[in-house]
C-alpha cells in the first residue's frame, strides 16, 4: 500500500514522545514528518517546577524527520494560550497536502491555527490530547471551556484517546465511539524492561550504592516536588508506618517543596527520608529497580507516567483516585491499591498492605508486569494506523487493504 504522509504537530521534544515518534517513522505504511512549536527539551533549559536546568540525557530529535516552526508570538514568556503562534501551518499544509495531521493538545493558538488549517485545505484531523474529567472546573467557567473544546471538536475527524478518563473526556464531548481511538499513553517499555533484567537480584546492591540502608523495604515517590503532587501526604503516612515497619521513604525528584519536607522530617525525627534530587533518564533505572512500592499521590494528573515506569520494574503502585493512569494500570488488590486524594490514613493502610506482606508485595509486581505491557508505543502505532485507515482511507481494511469489487 501507499504509505500515509503524516505531519504531527507538538509543542516541543518531549522525552517520553521521541521513542515513539521514532517507532512511527519507521513503519513502512507511514511517512511522518513532525513540526515542533519550540526547541525547548532540545538543549539544556530552565524548568521552573523543578527549579534546575534541565539537559535529558537520551536522544530527542534523532529516527524520524523533524523541523521547528518560527513562533511569530510577541508574548513568549509564560504558560499561556498566546506563547505559540505559527501561522507557517497553513502554507505548509497547503503545500504538503499531507493524508492527515495530528495535533496534540489544544491549549496555544498555534493548535487552533492548526485545526483551522486542516479545514481549510481539507487535510483529515486527528487530535491527541491528555484532557479528562477529573478536576473540571465549575459553573460558568467549565461551561464556557466546554463550549470552546466543542467549537474544536467539531472539526476533528478523529481523536487519539490514551486511556479511559481521556476517552470518556472526549465521549463527553460529543465525539462518537467510533472516531475514538485508543493509543494509550506510553513509556519505553523495551527499555525499562531490559534495565529491569539487568538488575534483577540487585536490590541490596543498589541500594548499598544509593546510601540507602540495608534490610528495609523502599517506598519511592518520582516526580517533581511541587503542591500539586502532594509530597506532604506521603511524608504524613510515612511517619504513621515506619512506627510499625521499619521502611525508607525516597523521593526521587526537584522542586519547591524540597525545603518545607526537608525541614518537616527532620523535625519529626525522620531520619529514613531520602530527597535524591533531579535524576536524568540514564539513570532513573537503578532507583526504581532498588524500590518496592512507587506512590503517585498527586490531586491531579492526567496520566502520570512514572505509573508506567514502576510497573516496569515490578513495583505495586499506589495512587490517589485523582490520579488517571490509576483507572487503566491500577487493579486494586491485584497490583496495588487506589486511595481517595489527601486521606492520609488510607494512605498509610494501603503502604503498610504493600510492605508487610513480601510475597503479595512480589505478585503485585508481577500483575504489574503484566498490565503495562498492553501500553506500549507498538500500541500506540496500531491506534495511529487504524485511525488513519478510518479517517484518511475509509474504504480500507485493517490490513491496509482496498475493498474488492461486491465487498461491503
Amino acid at each position: 500500500m501507499t504509505p500515509f504522509r503524516v505531519a504531527y504537530l507538538v509543542s516541543h521534544p518531549i522525552q517520553y514522545q521521541a521513542p515513539f515518534l521514532r517507532r512511527l517513522a519507521a513503519h513502512p505504511h507511514i511517512r511522518l514528518q513532525v513540526f515542533f512549536m519550540d526547541d525547548r527539551g532540545a538543549g539544556t533549559y530552565p524548568d521552573p517546577e523543578f527549579g534546575v536546568a534541565v539537559q535529558w540525557d537520551i536522544p530527542l530529535l534523532e529516527g524520524y524527520p523533524w523541523r521547528v516552526l518560527r513562533n511569530r508570538s510577541p508574548w513568549r514568556d509564560g504558560a499561556h494560550g498566546l506563547r505559540f503562534v505559527h501561522p507557517d501551518i497553513l502554507g505548509i499544509l497547503r503545500r504538503e497536502r499531507y493524508d492527515a495531521l495530528i495535533v496534540h493538545g489544544y491549549t496555544h493558538a498555534t493548535e487552533w491555527m492548526a485545526s483551522a488549517a486542516a479545514r481549510l485545505t481539507r487535510t483529515p484531523l486527528l487530535l491527541r490530547g491528555e484532557s479528562t474529567l477529573l478536576g473540571r472546573l465549575p459553573s460558568w467557567q467549565g461551561a464556557l471551556k466546554r463550549r470552546v473544546r466543542a467549537a474544536l471538536f467539531r472539526q476533528v475527524q478523529g481523536v487519539l484517546a490514551i486511556g479511559t478518563l481521556n476517552r470518556a473526556f472526549y465521549r463527553a464531548h460529543g465525539i462518537p465511539e467510533n472516531r475514538i481511538f485508543f493509543t494509550p499513553y506510553a513509556v519505553d517499555n523495551d527499555r525499562f524492561l531490559t534495565e529491569a533484567q539487568r538488575f534483577r537480584g540487585r536490590k541490596e546492591e543498589l541500594r548499598a550504592q544509593l546510601g540507602w540502608p540495608a534490610g528495609r523495604p523502599v517506598i519511592l515517590v518520582a516526580g517533581k516536588l511541587i503542591p500539586r503532587k502532594r509530597p506532604r501526604d506521603v511524608l504524613d503516612a510515612y511517619a504513621v508506618l515506619v512506627r510499625d515497619i521499619p521502611s525508607t521513604l525516597v523521593f526521587l525528584g526537584e522542586g519547591s517543596e524540597r525545603l518545607p519536607l526537608e525541614a518537616a522530617a527532620a523535625q519529626r525525627g525522620l531520619a529514613g527520608m531520602h530527597i535524591t534530587g533531579f535524576v536524568n533518564q540514564s539513570e532513573i533505572s537503578r532507583y526504581y529497580a532498588a524500590a518496592d512500592v512507587l506512590v503517585q499521590a498527586s490531586d491531579y494528573e492526567t496520566w502520570g507516567l512514572t505509573v508506567n515506569e514502576g510497573m516496569c520494574f515490578g513495583l505495586p503502585i499506589v495512587a490517589s483516585d485523582m490520579v488517571g493512569a490509576a483507572f487503566d494500570l491500577v487493579r486494586p488488590g491485584e497490583n496495588g491499591f487506589v486511595y481517595p486524594v489527601g486521606d492520609v490514613p488510607a494512605l498509610a493502610r494501603a503502604l503498610r498492605g504493600v510492605l508487610s506482606d513480601p510475597a503479595g508485595r512480589a505478585r503485585m509486581g508481577g500483575r504489574s508486569r503484566e498490565l503495562v505491557a498492553a501500553y506500549s508505543y507498538e500500541a500506540d502505532v496500531r491506534g495511529v494506523l487504524e485511525a488513519l485507515r478510518a479517517v484518511a482511507r475509509p474504504g480500507m481494511d485493517v490490513r491496509g487493504r482496498a475493498p474488492t469489487e461486491g465487498t461491503a
